[in-house]
């Protein structure tokens, strides 16, 4: 099975830092109003007696498999019954703009749109990942680093408005550089934690599963459940 694989940190967030102050457009960061999820979004009942540890990409193939084929057979069998909780975490590959900014925007809405969001980055990654456009502006001279980011900025905020997100929204959120530490500070915790380095990483009641695969999953919700 091939996963995608975490990179470390690198040059690309400084620059990426840049871009963000960039889109506060003028506005003073304290001042924004977007919303800020700096916590755990939870499906099912949050008293479950199991409890399933999503680690995803928004740039992950697999875990968009994950999300459409995987998710609604634990919804139905373990999750709407209140067997099992399910809490999806970010974990963000930071040399991919196009992960960092989606996930940061899926940091700054309600929590009711908080997994539609998620949702609409998965099916339509075909649409928005455009690497091949990204590459060619990043070989452009002289600021061909800040058109590319620019332009997976702008990938990444159409997502999010077809989402219900307004693009000022998109701008006032991405002015925060607090969201950017959240995710960054749960990339760490994932890393120190569970040894988090490819996604999907799926833990069960604190252990690490061996794949995603339904059957591996339940396996694992059956041997907590004894």
């Amino acid at each position: 099975m091939t996963k995608q694989l975490y990179k470390r940190k690198s040059g690309i967030l400084a620059v990426i830092f840049a871009v963000f102050f960039a889109a506060a457009t003028g506005a003073n960061a304290a001042d924004q109003k977007s919303d800020f999820l700096n916590r755990d979004i939870i499906i099912g009942d949050e008293n479950a007696p199991i409890e399933i540890i999503e680690y995803a990409s928004l740039t992950c193939s697999h875990c968009a498999t994950f999300n459409e084929e995987i998710l609604p057979e634990l919804m139905k069998k373990y999750v709407n019954t209140g067997k099992v909780k399910i809490v999806f975490r970010n974990f963000v590959f930071t040399r991919n703009a196009f992960d960092v900014f989606a996930s940061s925007l899926s940091r700054c809405v309600t929590e009711k749109r908080f997994h539609p969001l998620v949702g609409l980055y998965f099916k339509r990654q075909r649409t928005w990942l455009k690497y091949q456009e990204f590459g060619e502006l990043q070989q452009t001279k002289k600021y061909g680093k800040y058109a590319a980011l620019g332009f997976a900025r702008g990938e990444a905020i159409k997502i999010a408005k077809i989402a219900g997100m307004k693009e000022s929204e998109a701008y006032q959120c991405l002015a925060r550089t607090d969201v950017l530490k959240y995710l960054m500070d749960g990339n760490k915790e994932a890393r120190d934690k569970y040894k988090v380095n490819a996604t999907p990483t799926i833990i069960v009641n604190g252990k690490k599963t061996e794949d995603y695969q339904f059957e591996t999953i339940e396996k694992a919700i059956l041997a907590a459940s004894k």
